[in-house]
């Protein structure tokens, strides 16, 4: 997958499935951005990405990079 088409979902409820076959579920979220500036975890450490829950930067996964996923999905809103 390549970064610019990964970066179409940020936002958006998506389930990620990595190399090594773990499969997550959640809004799809860049660290680095302006809305994760209190935590350092998730702002000093750029080209990373996570997901969270619904309208919310909490962090509900781990990190990862483009090369780590094996697919995306993106799920319908309920």
């Amino acid at each position: 997958m390549k970064r610019s088409e990964l970066e179409k979902h940020i936002g958006e409820s998506v389930e990620v499935k990595l190399f090594d076959g773990d499969t997550m579920q959640g809004v799809l979220r860049k660290t680095g951005t302006e809305e994760v500036r209190n935590n350092p975890n998730l702002y000093l450490k750029g080209g990373y990405y996570f997901l969270s829950h619904k309208d919310t930067y909490v962090c509900k996964s781990c990190l990862f990079r483009v090369s780590h996923i094996k697919s995306l999905k993106v799920l319908q809103e309920e």
